[in-house]
């Protein structure tokens, strides 16, 4: 059970990172791939991703501790 929650933290956080970057890059240059014409809807998107990498890390981290 403790291998697949890790995992399972480990592939949330990887899909935030990637999807973190696209976002930052499309606050940064205005596109990246995709396009995102509605300013709120960009700022709700990047806020789940930061919230999905907190919550991801807090999960490993749990993890690791749980093993000690």
């Amino acid at each position: 059970m403790t291998l697949r929650i890790c995992l399972l933290a480990l592939l949330a956080f990887a899909m935030a990172s990637f999807l973190l970057f696209h976002f930052g890059s499309i606050w940064a240059y205005g596109n990246f791939f995709i396009y995102e014409s509605n300013r709120l809807v960009l700022i709700l998107e990047t806020t789940m991703m930061v919230a999905i990498l907190g919550f991801s890390a807090f999960c490993m981290a749990e993890q690791l501790r749980k093993k000690r």
